[in-house]
């Protein structure tokens, strides 16, 4: 075979990988193309079952410094308060800063109406000693069923101490959604009470629930809401004057 028939084959070869490349990349970009599609598709499918609310008083009344039907460990101090309200009806605009950054981290950016109106909780523990005292905080009643599929979650920033599970599983000290799945099983039940791990701290936390279903859990798209409750004459169970 001569030089030139050689140098012939090698660009023929070398063609053929470039062909057979340039179809590898069309391929991934199909397959990635798919997988978000059917990521995609697996939110929104989720989200079209029914979700219904297992806990009581995902609005956060209190009494005294206690949530309504919340139970709450006594082995240390925990004084829950309201931190602020959040009113539907005032265009975005006129929205402090903070409101603008609650509501966006709700996926709520821009949004001037909405049902009900968010109260933003404070809950600040002290006096808690590890190998001493349970670290669970405070969980809602009735205690949660996990026969099926349930996600226990809240929008919160944590700004002191070090606080997570359930609800608050994966706060930070930027506002976000945290919470947990539990897969069903026959007779299964759920304390969703978050556990510190320091001796005092501070976390704000807005919506805490437990409910039937898969809502997905990503930060960066939140498609956690007020849900719907089994309790009471109305979906907002534990609203004033229900």
């Amino acid at each position: 075979m001569s030089t030139q028939e050689i140098g012939a084959l090698i660009q023929s070869v070398n063609n053929m990988t470039g062909t057979v490349a340039g179809k590898m990349g069309q391929i991934d970009q199909r397959m990635d193309q798919a997988e978000t599609e059917f990521d995609q598709f697996m939110v929104q499918a989720r989200l079209e079952n029914a979700i219904f609310r297992q806990s009581k008083n995902q609005y956060c009344n209190l009494t005294a410094n206690s949530l309504d039907f919340f139970t709450k460990n006594s082995q240390y101090t925990i004084d829950v308060s309201l931190y602020r309200v959040i009113n539907p009806g005032t265009p975005w605009s006129q929205r402090d800063s903070e409101e603008q950054e609650i509501l966006t981290a709700m996926g709520m950016t821009g949004t001037q109406y909405f049902q009900p109106a968010i109260r933003v909780m404070r809950m600040a523990w002290s006096g808690y000693q590890s190998g001493i005292h349970s670290s669970y905080t405070m969980f809602p009643n009735p205690v949660g069923n996990a026969s099926g599929m349930v996600t226990t979650a809240s929008y919160a920033k944590l700004v002191s101490g070090s606080i997570s599970e359930w609800w608050l599983y994966g706060v930070t000290t930027q506002w976000g959604l945290c919470g947990q799945h539990f897969s069903g099983q026959p007779g299964r039940y759920l304390h969703a009470h978050p556990r510190v791990g320091s001796d005092s701290g501070e976390v704000l936390f807005i919506w805490p629930a437990i409910v039937s279903g898969y809502v997905p859990l990503n930060k960066n798209s939140p498609k956690w809401g007020y849900w719907p409750s089994m309790y009471g004459e109305n979906p907002y169970d534990a609203q004033p004057g229900s």
